[in-house]
């Protein structure tokens, strides 16, 4: 099934985001299980040469790839996916008409505005025939929208009901600074607002709930409130297990395992 298939049918599933450059990081995604990667151009390098390279990675791993792209540009969509990316994940999308935007530049006419050319790695460089490319593209091209200010949890009802959003991913740090309690995630109008877009999305009949999470704590509690994506960020996890090791070191306690 692909990761399309799986998101709209609100299957579990766990991604990795990953700032470039990180191959390596890429295909350890893959080899330890989780679902897809998420890579990050919005706040880090959007280099479309360093882009392809992570996607072959990825393809060796057996991976997916989605693209958080720095807004609803769709030229920068159309990199994206013509290097072959699963889909792409557009940042600050407050209305409907953004949201129909996002899903215009992802897709084909008549569904949507993306540029042609299977002579792209998308399209296997010509190798693939054009009937073939467009089905694939058609059935399989992700669309993910992030609801991140006042004016998105608003509209939040409309923008999931939009025809080709595949998922709302609430951004926590954004929409915290929108609503004047930056970074307070336990603060009772952030925390009514979550619980609104929650809702919003839950209604709609094909669109998914994503989250980021950084503990097991935090992935239950998604999971209770309907959150069927999780996003683990690969900067915070590595922060993590460094000071844990430097606690190692400092306490005494157990020891670092390692296999040189």
């Amino acid at each position: 099934m692909n990761l399309r298939s799986r998101i709209i049918g609100r299957a579990p599933l766990a991604g990795l985001i990953v700032k470039m450059p990180a191959h390596s990081v890429v295909e350890l995604a893959g080899h330890t299980g989780f679902d897809f990667v998420l890579l990050d151009t919005e706040h880090g390098s959007a280099d479309t040469g360093e882009l392809e390279q992570h996607l072959r990675a990825a393809d060796a791993a057996g991976i997916p790839v989605l693209v958080r792209v720095a807004a609803t540009d769709p030229a920068a969509i159309l990199r994206a996916l013509d290097a072959g990316a699963a889909g792409i994940v557009v940042p600050h999308v407050s209305t409907a008409e953004a949201a129909e935007a996002a899903v215009r530049a992802a897709h084909y006419p008549p569904r949507g505005v993306r540029g042609l050319a299977v002579s792209t790695r998308a399209g296997r460089y010509g190798s693939t025939s054009l009937a073939d490319h467009l089905a694939k593209a058609s059935r399989e091209t992700v669309v993910v929208v992030q609801a991140e200010d006042v004016e998105a949890a608003r509209n939040c009802g409309a923008i999931a009901a939009t025809a080709g959003v595949d998922a709302v991913w609430i951004g926590p740090t954004d929409l915290s600074l929108s609503l004047g309690v930056p970074g307070q995630l336990r603060h009772p109008t952030y925390l009514e607002t979550v619980r609104h877009i929650t809702a919003a999305v839950a209604a709609a009949p094909e669109c998914a709930l994503c989250a980021l999470v950084g503990d097991a704590e935090a992935a239950a509690e998604w999971r209770a409130q309907g959150a069927s994506v999780l996003l683990f960020n690969h900067s915070t996890l590595l922060a993590d297990s460094l000071r844990n090791a430097v606690r190692i070191r400092e306490n005494g306690a157990g020891r670092i395992p390692h296999d040189e």
